[in-house]
């Protein structure tokens, strides 16, 4: 039963250091349309990671429990999936065709002329 704990931690935290560090990066939150834009992406794979992860919870614990824990398990794995991945797809708020601008010049100045 240990290996099998040692198993899923190695799963567990490098998804958790990933999640972490999209967390820290994120700047000012996006504007509302790209976020609507997102959400038919995220939903969906929030909903199969919500699944994969509380199936993965319960077959670990083995614990009978007087109430199944599945769908309150899925709505709180999604509640933390939705936002993350929102944001990360939001990332990009540049309209497309939108002038970039001219890079600082380095040279020196020419020299005046009397």
């Amino acid at each position: 039963m240990a290996s099998a704990n040692g198993a899923v931690l190695q799963k567990v935290v490098p998804v958790a250091t990933c999640i972490a560090l999209v967390l820290l990066s994120m700047g000012s939150p996006a504007m509302a349309d790209i976020q609507d834009d997102c959400r038919p992406t995220c939903v969906p794979i929030c909903q199969g990671l919500a699944t994969n992860v509380c199936n993965a919870v319960i077959d670990l614990i083995h614990i009978q429990l007087p109430v199944d824990i599945f769908p309150t398990c899925k709505v709180r794995v999604s509640a933390i999936c939705d936002p993350v991945c929102i944001n990360v797809c939001s990332l990009n708020t540049l309209s497309p065709g939108a002038p970039t601008p001219a890079p600082a010049s380095t040279a020196a100045p020419p020299p005046c002329k009397p």
